[in-house]
């Protein structure tokens, strides 16, 4: 096995600001891989506890190589290794991971494309891995997992090219029947990405297929029969080919939104990405013109983050060709607006970007980045939401004696400090450095003051920055 060091985000706790910190810096920064210049032509990555010890690792699906986990060593460091895959040189396009033998841990399912067979692991709790069984040997492109026949067993749909998808039914055992004839209508399409969502809102899992030659919503009838509705349910009249999708409630009315990631790897594709609105019962609206920048990105894969922790959902999309990683702010209302040079530093050193995987990789309370990438090397952005605080700041506070309470805040919001040390301004901010407050510090007792805040703040989290009469320090501010 190899190693693979990261450098590791600012601890937990109280987090101050030294000389020298630039205004808005982003939020994540590139840290380099060693042997960055070897590629493993990585086209999907997942992030889960794979080895059940408490963080989250990274499970690699690659294109003619093996496929490999890295494991977290708990700090955002990880080691390398197979752990039981087959030295097999698959074209691997997605992972399904799931407890299919339920036996308490996840197993993996790689989809390979070409109609060679696909990779299908149990886990023995610990990260290592047996081969489980054999599922159809289909022109995979993707996969999804989830009980779409309500018994409480994890199911597998898989989504094929130039063939129709599959679906396959879990014994509870680990053992699957392939029950597509009766529950799938036999459309052929090519779907590079399947997602089980509850669409309508009745509580059961639909399907959404994202194709490169018109997407699909299937309607779960509550037993995992599925109808296709695609024609009453999408906006119809662009041709495109959408090679990613993500649901996510970007307006905050209750109701999952579809975020569509196009190409325009063929000619008469029209590649401008596109966000449905879900109006009701999963009836979508076509809003893109009015809410996403116009562009021509290649976009292979996105996810919805609440990058600013504001409490609505922002998006992170990966590109081929140019603009790598891009992070788009959402106002509030769904209207998404390109903010990468101020998230996220610059450049990402990639080529075609595929593999996108966010998560809490340092266990530092913020959410970290990887990029996996087809043709390049893969990149790790960790998350540093301290750096986007506006500060000018003279001098280093020690650490001892500052915080806030009660973690996190609800309703009334206190400061424990030192007893000789009064802070004679607060400003609480945003992680990208708007400014949404002027509180009073009302002091209560020596060491304890209250902030008066003017108005109610969106739960999420927030930076509090503190001034005395010599320094300036920033703590972090949870409130629910």
């Amino acid at each position: 096995m190899n190693i693979y060091s990261f450098s590791k985000a600012t601890v937990l706790g109280l987090l101050l600001l030294s000389v020298g910190l630039p205004v808005n810096a982003q939020i994540y920064s590139e840290q380099t891989l060693p042997g960055a210049s070897g590629s493993q032509n990585t086209i999907v990555v997942k992030s889960v506890d794979i080895d059940n010890d408490g963080d989250q690792d990274l499970v690699l699906g690659n294109e003619f190589q093996q496929n490999s986990i890295l494991f977290n060593l708990g700090t955002g460091d990880f080691m390398t290794g197979n752990s039981g895959f087959e030295n097999t040189l698959n074209d691997t396009e997605d992972i399904g991971l799931g407890d299919f033998d339920s036996d308490g841990d996840l197993d993996v399912i790689f989809i390979n494309q070409g109609g060679f067979g696909h990779e299908y692991y149990h886990n023995d709790g610990n990260g290592n891995f047996s081969i489980a069984g054999f599922l159809p040997a289909t022109n995979g492109g993707s996969i999804a997992v989830g009980d779409v026949n309500n018994d409480n067993f994890p199911d597998v749909i898989l989504g094929n090219l130039n063939q129709v998808n599959f679906c396959m039914i879990n014994n509870g055992d680990g053992s699957f029947n392939n029950e597509t004839n009766a529950r799938l209508p036999g459309t052929v399409k090519s779907t590079d990405h399947v997602l089980l969502e509850d669409i309508d809102g009745d509580g059961d899992l639909d399907l959404f297929f994202a194709n490169r030659d018109g997407n699909e919503i299937l309607i779960n009838d509550g037993n995992g029969f599925f109808e296709d509705q695609s024609l009453q349910r999408l906006p119809q009249g662009v041709n495109m080919d959408t090679r990613k999708a993500c649901f996510g409630d970007v307006n905050n009315d209750g109701k999952p939104d579809l975020f569509l990631a196009n190409v325009q790897f063929n000619s008469n594709k029209n590649p401008q990405n596109r966000l449905y609105i879900n109006e009701s019962n999963g009836f979508f609206t076509d809003l893109t013109a009015m809410l996403l920048p116009q562009g021509h990105n290649q976009t292979t894969n996105a996810a919805f983050y609440d990058i600013d922790q504001n409490g609505t959902l922002d998006l992170f999309i990966t590109n081929v060709l140019e603009n790598p990683l891009q992070a788009l702010l959402n106002d509030g209302t769904g209207l998404f607006t390109v903010r990468t040079e101020g998230i996220i530093s610059s450049p990402v050193m990639t080529n075609e970007a595929w593999g996108l995987a966010i998560a809490d990789f340092n266990n530092d309370d913020f959410s970290d980045i990887y990029i996996s990438s087809r043709m390049g090397h893969d990149v790790y952005l960790l998350g540093d939401p301290e750096a986007m605080i506006p500060v000018s700041t003279s001098a280093v506070l020690a650490d001892h004696g500052y915080f806030t309470f009660p973690n996190p805040a609800v309703d009334d919001i206190f400061l424990q400090h030192p007893a000789q040390i009064n802070p004679m301004n607060a400003q609480i901010y945003t992680l990208t450095g708007e400014l949404v407050d002027h509180p009073v510090l009302q002091p209560i007792e020596a060491e304890t003051s209250q902030l008066i805040l003017n108005k109610t703040l969106m739960s999420g989290l927030y930076l509090l920055q503190l001034q005395t009469e010599e320094n300036t320090m920033v703590l972090k501010l949870r409130v629910e």
